[in-house]
């Protein structure tokens, strides 16, 4: 079976004291809200990949490496394994996000408060990857 290899990107930032997060409404191939994610280009590892799929989805740059997640997100779809590496990373609110894409992946965005988030993303392997994000950057507070 083809595997292809790829990350996901989980942006947020805080304001008084409440934390957000970067969610974009995906039209190519399927509708619904995700995480910034692609594929991993050949001679990349996954930090360059996902500061790459950042800027070409989000045009984001004031973005910095949280950590990544200890599991890998993986799936079956055509004959195809999709093995994803989700990383936290902390970006900046007041940034402007571009959508403008070579292929138009997303044609919307939003900064989502945190108990609001998880019933926006579409898929579940999204709200696994939140929850563990949650949990982290919890310990990571105290």
């Amino acid at each position: 079976m083809d595997v292809k290899h790829g990350v996901t990107g989980v942006i947020f930032d805080e304001r008084e004291g409440k934390r957000y997060f970067l969610v974009l409404h995906r039209v190519l191939n399927w509708r619904g809200w995700e995480f910034v994610k692609g594929g991993i280009d050949a001679g990349e590892n996954p930090e360059q990949a996902v500061f790459r799929e950042i800027d070409e989805e989000s045009g984001l740059t004031k973005v910095k490496m949280v950590c990544a997640l200890p599991e890998k997100v993986s799936w079956i779809k055509n004959d195809r394994k999709y093995v994803y590496t989700p990383f936290i990373l902390r970006g900046d609110m007041t940034e402007p996000v571009n959508l403008v894409q070579e292929v138009i992946e997303h044609d919307a965005f939003r900064w989502v408060a945190e108990k609001e988030v998880e019933n926006i993303l579409t898929h579940e392997d999204n709200r696994r990857i939140l929850r563990e994000t949650i949990a982290i950057l919890d310990r990571q507070k105290n």
